[in-house]
């Protein structure tokens, strides 16, 4: 069952296997090149018993994102669109592909893949490990119309020539976070969102922008009559004056529906305690470690902090030689810099180095960061280490909780 690269000529096959796998139609534009930035891959229905030509039998993307890692970044694989024509199920064809994603992810350079699981045991199975989830928050327009001004700020919108200052703004004030996309390349664009969205952009007297909230007017048959995407701002006045410029909404709406990062600041600036999380699904976020040198290498480090640690990490959910995530590494941390020697052999205490053992679930858990050794264990992750070992991990990978906001 060999996987391939799809081309222009496979798009509407697999358009029509999307919209067979997850509703819809494929559209009369089904035929349209795949985008810039995506890497296709499927599996043809006629290499398989009583398969057909020109039916695709299973298919998933690939985007060709880069994500934080407190201060650095690395790229990394986002999955989507991963579906298995119905008369091909249950045969092997998802591992066989999802192998061949996890491969190619490693062959391009990539040291994570992350993905929303529809289902989170099959992706586990493969080595995925539950590292977030995307939250919202209902919030009740009168409790944010009672804020207090905040002196020196002025909300100004944003157009086609001030979306710079906004996209400047997200870099700079999500570089220290974890797991969150940069929004460069081909799958992010320069110019302005099409409507309905729109933003507004906080400054101070002298046009220096300090925030931005970004929003969709909707029609409220949830009761939810404002979708706002993000908010972000540098200080907790900022976001507090960008929450009080949304209670002006209140006169034509109650309530807006806010999406937020893991330990989002902004849920420190909200007013009351009328907010309530919403009742919709809150969508998961798998992440695979697919090269644990590079994941670790593209992490600065924290200023001050000196050592080194002999890490191994086992990988059983695939094939030997699928990903670059098992091995053996003597990571050394110093100046604000990580390396990662490949050594020889999983014998634990070699070279006198103290030592942490991972398999692939708490590696992927623990290299996206934010978390430590115990959050592993307390999930029953496979996890030993040294105290040592234990200790100096745990500051390398210190930092935000992940969050992710794009979806894909």
């Amino acid at each position: 069952m060999p996987v391939r690269d799809l081309t222009t000529a496979d798009a509407a096959a697999y358009r029509r296997l999307s919209a067979l796998a997850f509703g819809g139609t494929a559209g009369e534009d089904s035929g349209r090149p795949f985008a810039s930035g995506i890497i296709p891959l499927g599996i043809d229905s006629a290499f398989l018993p009583g398969g057909a030509e020109g039916v695709l039998a299973a298919g998933a993307q690939i985007r060709e994102d880069r994500v934080t890692l407190a201060g650095g970044t690395v790229a990394c694989g986002g999955i989507g669109g991963v579906a298995v024509h119905p008369a091909h199920r249950a045969g092997g064809l998802f591992r066989e592909l999802m192998t061949a994603v996890l491969a190619r992810c490693t062959q391009e350079g990539m040291a994570f893949s992350m993905l929303y699981p529809a289902n989170v045991a099959i992706y586990r199975a493969l080595g995925y490990q539950v590292v977030t989830e995307v939250g919202f928050l209902r919030v009740p327009l009168l409790d944010l119309q009672r804020l207090r001004p905040v002196p020196g700020r002025r909300t100004v919108p944003v157009t086609a020539e001030s979306f710079d200052r906004v996209r400047a703004l997200y870099r700079e004030l999500t570089a220290g976070d974890n797991g969150m996309l940069t929004r460069e390349g081909p799958l992010f664009g320069t110019e302005l969102p099409a409507e309905p969205w729109h933003a507004v952009l906080l400054e101070d007297e002298a046009g220096t922008a300090h925030g931005y909230v970004s929003f969709t007017r909707t029609g409220g048959e949830d009761g939810v009559g404002l979708e706002v995407h993000e908010l972000l701002g540098r200080s907790r006045e900022d976001r507090r004056a960008l929450l009080r410029s949304l209670g002006s909404w209140s006169t034509v709406t109650e309530t807006l529906r806010l999406r937020l990062r893991a330990e989002d600041p902004v849920l420190d600036a909200l007013p009351g305690g009328r907010a309530r999380h919403d009742p919709q699904v809150m969508p998961l976020v798998m992440v695979r470690v697919t090269d644990t040198a590079a994941a670790l290498a593209a992490r600065p480090a924290p200023a001050g902090l000196q050592g080194a640690l002999r890490l191994e990490v086992d990988d059983a959910a695939l094939p030997a030689g699928t990903t670059a995530a098992a091995g053996a590494w003597r990571v050394e941390i110093a100046d604000g810099a990580v390396r990662a020697v490949p050594l020889p052999g999983p014998v634990a205490g070699a070279q006198g180095l103290p030592a942490v053992h991972l398999d692939v679930h708490a590696a992927s858990l623990l290299l996206i960061g934010g978390r430590s050794l115990a959050d592993a264990e307390r999930l029953g992750l496979g996890v030993q280490a040294d105290p040592a070992a234990r200790t100096l991990l745990d500051a390398l990978l210190a930092g935000p909780r992940p969050a992710v906001m794009d979806q894909f």
